[in-house]
């Protein structure tokens, strides 16, 4: 087993000036390359807007946000009470239920009540279910209802956008939590078939469903408050760095996910393309070396822990995360 520290101090002393400082760009290579899976988005986008008639259909369901509707519904609306599938046609389907169980098994957070479900963009050809989730987002009944109208009816006459089998509606995957609501991870059509399109099917699902899981544990043991005041993306860094960390950990540990280090790696260079310039953003995942880093973080862990079988606790890693998050958000730029 890793040694623990023996002490873990405040984690104002852990962090230091590196995390509580707001972050400063100019310290951190970044790269600006287009991501793969990115470019596969746009390529549909752009079959759509190629037709003045699709165009048309297109923005008026974007100016609608119906990129919004089918996750708030998945959110606030769908229940695993209900049998779920997952992907377009169910293809990932028995690769998450088995994540899932196996996952719960594996972190020793209680987790019987997280529920998962399905983001489908073929919700918005149904009108009621469409109405119900506007009113959700406090539109009026009139608005609602007319909001409704157009994205049903330009779904339905669009002839590019896949009856919503269309990755920009579902390109997400959430872990939510809310006093009053269930416990749920939500995993979008769009992310997994868009990354089974680049070959990483037999890894995909499984990998970002374990960085949705980490949320729960992160929300079950209050590490959210970690790092106190400091500003929106630093604190966002944080909590996906370590969400990065512990995914890692359970896919490549002989008694988690059971995957191979090296195939994990190759798809989490691509996945971690996303987004890991936007230092102002409250949605700051961290930069892709960060973010491999935090990954590395992880696989380490997991070689360590696993020669002896052994399964660290979720505090007993967060310890050790801890204690290296100084280290892994370190200015790597000269």
């Amino acid at each position: 087993m890793p040694v623990l520290p023996s002490s873990v101090a405040p984690i104002s002393q852990v962090f230091g000036e590196f995390g509580t400082r707001a972050i400063n760009p100019n310290d951190y290579v970044c790269s600006t390359t287009s991501s793969a899976v990115v470019n596969l988005l746009n390529a549909e986008l752009a079959n759509s807007l190629a037709d003045p008639a699709e165009a048309k259909r297109l923005l008026d369901m974007y100016a609608r946000y119906a990129d919004l509707v089918p996750v708030y519904e998945a959110i606030y609306f769908q229940s695993s009470a209900t049998p779920q599938y997952y992907g377009y046609d169910g293809d990932f389907t028995k690769a998450i239920n088995k994540t899932e169980r196996d996952i719960k098994r594996f972190w020793d957070i209680p987790s019987s009540q997280i529920q998962v479900v399905a983001m489908h963009g073929t919700m918005l050809l149904d009108y009621e279910r469409v109405y119900r989730t506007y009113i959700l987002l406090g539109f009026s009944e009139a608005v609602a209802a007319a909001y409704a109208k157009v994205v049903t009816e330009s779904l339905a006459a669009s002839t590019t956008m896949n009856g919503g089998n269309y990755a920009f509606w579902t390109f997400n995957a959430v872990s939510y939590r809310e006093e009053g609501f269930p416990d749920k991870i939500v995993m979008g059509d769009g992310i997994l078939e868009s990354f089974a399109k680049l070959g990483f099917g037999d890894v995909a699902a499984q990998a970002i469903f374990a960085h949705e899981f980490a949320h729960q544990i992160q929300f079950e043991n209050e590490y959210f408050e970690d790092l106190g005041e400091v500003s929106q993306p630093e604190a966002t860094r944080y909590t996906e760095l370590m969400a990065d960390a512990m995914a890692a950990y359970y896919l490549t540990h002989k008694r988690g996910g059971t995957l191979n280090q090296k195939r994990v790696a190759q798809f989490l260079q691509v996945f971690y393309q996303l987004g890991d310039c936007g230092f102002t953003s409250s949605g700051h995942h961290g930069t892709h070396n960060q973010r491999m880093a935090a990954a590395e973080f992880g696989f380490r862990l997991a070689d360590e822990a696993q020669k002896q079988g052994h399964i660290l606790t979720s505090e007993q890693f967060h310890e050790l995360f801890v204690a290296y998050y100084p280290t892994l958000i370190a200015p790597d730029k000269s």
